[in-house]
């Protein structure tokens, strides 16, 4: 064989060599209840094709040869109150470090889906719209009889021009594919039957609701503030036109919108106002809890509604996720999302795999986002105007020493983190068995770069052996009890 030959082979072979050390790597991340251990990388393991000496431990095998659906993404909510904590009581140095470790890949978690209230929710520093006519303050105000802006003169987004739009850019010039949805918990309380952001009468309990003659001025309102966002460098992916449309709260923003209701303004008045003005948002229906799937039914069943449509969006407070692949079923041709998931006080137990495993139960029945609710708030849960005094954010920002503000992580940080740091855009889900009676939980991923990402909960009270699977060759590993690991690795 000529020299040229055998060197050209011999480069081959290393070449072949490096390439397959590579696909044999296996990157770990793991995170205990204690948080000793929070998203640490522990020991790069290696794929074998003979059996591993753990050969009774049970397996989970990955196949991306099966793909199911996309990923948007894992994040929260940038409340009024979790803004505020930002914008008002950190200095810049400190914004600029917690949004890094939010939106950073390399050093944070890269969460890439806002869920943006428009409006006041519960967890604001004080009630608002953009188009009041009356003074809000703490107190939800009432409009006085026989006022109203149906053509929106009054519209402002000065409220959020203040400090809300100004973070969300800094989240978008570090992680540019972050998806932003906007949701409503209130129209201005003038297009309501109570004149009041208020989901009810706090004395008689009348639930609020949408006059029917401004449901034109309702959609212009989304279309004013699409508009708005957009001027302002902030793009909106996702919409949805009420949160939580069957509870009508007597302490805060909301309303009473019933599916007919919903099919209705969508189909009417919505549809029209975002056509006519060339927007082009994801339109979620429903937005609230998998106890009552018949609403998203009876709004995608709709002609005009369904046509807008581009699928449902979840709560998780009451209900089954299992409801979503029946909803995937029913319409496989519209999308779900999980976008409001609160942790709070009231968890007991091991709380990181109790969300966890809700993240992998979602994933694994069609959803492409997991949403929590606060993306911050203070180390009393709030501030609030009402509701939840109880919910804890993705941080606490604890002002106890206010000259000395503290951002904390916390449980809730690390279970998006393990599948946000690692996920692309055009990410998919792919087929992981979970071994039966092992109490062992995953979900699998695919980048667009080939990646595959395994998200693994032990959900038992002792450490636990087990063997990834993969193209015919396998791993063998641990992980200690309760404790979530991602395992990445390059074919």
């Amino acid at each position: 064989m000529p020299r040229s030959a055998v060197l050209a082979a011999c480069v081959s072979l290393v070449a072949f060599a490096i390439t397959g050390a590579r696909a044999q790597s296996v990157s770990v991340y793991q995170t205990t209840p204690d948080l000793l251990e929070a998203l640490s990388q522990r020991e790069t393991l290696h794929f074998s094709a003979s059996a591993a000496p753990a050969d009774t431990a049970p397996v989970i095998t990955v196949d991306d040869a099966q793909r199911f659906q996309e990923i948007d993404g894992f994040g929260a909510s940038l409340t009024d109150s979790a803004a505020w904590l930002f914008a008002k009581k950190l200095t810049p140095a400190q914004t600029d470090a917690a949004f890094k470790m939010l939106f950073a890949r390399k050093s944070g978690i890269a969460i890439n889906f806002l869920r943006q209230p428009i409006g006041s929710s519960d967890l604001a520093v004080t009630f608002y719209s953009f188009d009041d006519l009356c003074q809000q303050t703490t107190k939800a105000c009432t409009t006085p009889a026989g006022q109203s802006d149906p053509k929106l003169g009054h519209f402002l987004l000065a409220h959020d021009q203040d400090y809300i739009l100004p973070l969300l850019r800094k989240a978008l010039a570090i992680n540019p594919g972050i998806h932003v949805m906007i949701t409503p918990w209130s129209p201005p309380g003038w297009m309501k039957t109570s004149g009041s952001m208020l989901g009810s009468n706090p004395e008689t309990k009348q639930p609020s609701s949408l006059r029917p003659e401004f449901y034109n001025a309702l959609a212009q309102y989304f279309v004013k503030t699409i508009e708005g966002y957009q001027a302002a460098g902030v793009p909106v992916w996702a919409m949805s036109v009420q949160n939580e449309p069957l509870f009508a709260p007597p302490t805060y923003s909301g309303m009473k919108m019933e599916a007919a209701e919903q099919a209705a303004f969508l189909g009417n008045a919505l549809a029209p106002a975002l056509a006519a003005a060339h927007l082009g948002p994801k339109v979620m229906v429903y937005d609230h809890n998998w106890n009552r799937p018949d609403y998203p039914e009876t709004v995608l069943n709709d002609p005009k509604a369904g046509a807008l449509a581009a699928g449902t969006a979840w709560h998780h407070y009451e209900g089954d996720p299992a409801v979503m692949t029946k909803n995937h079923e029913a319409f496989p041709h519209k999308d779900q999302w999980v976008t409001e998931s609160s942790g709070g006080a009231w968890q007991k137990g091991n709380v990181l795999a109790e969300e966890a495993g809700e993240l992998i139960a979602v994933t694994r029945n069609w959803a492409r986002s997991y949403v929590l609710w606060a993306l911050a708030t203070d180390q009393n849960h709030g501030p609030i105007v009402g509701g939840c005094d109880t919910c804890r954010g993705l941080v606490t920002i604890d002002l106890s020493n206010p000259a000395r503000p503290v951002v904390k992580p916390e449980l809730d940080y690390y279970v998006l983190g393990h599948a946000s740091r690692f996920l692309l855009p055009g990410a998919v889900r792919i087929a992981s068995d979970e071994p039966a009676g092992a109490q062992l939980k995953d979900v699998a991923f695919r980048n667009p770069d080939g990646t595959i990402v395994l998200y693994t909960l032990n959900a038992g009270t002792a450490s636990r052996q087990l063997r990834i699977s993969f193209h015919g060759k396998s791993v063998a590993t641990a992980i200690p009890a309760g404790s979530v690991a991602t395992f990445t690795w390059k074919p």
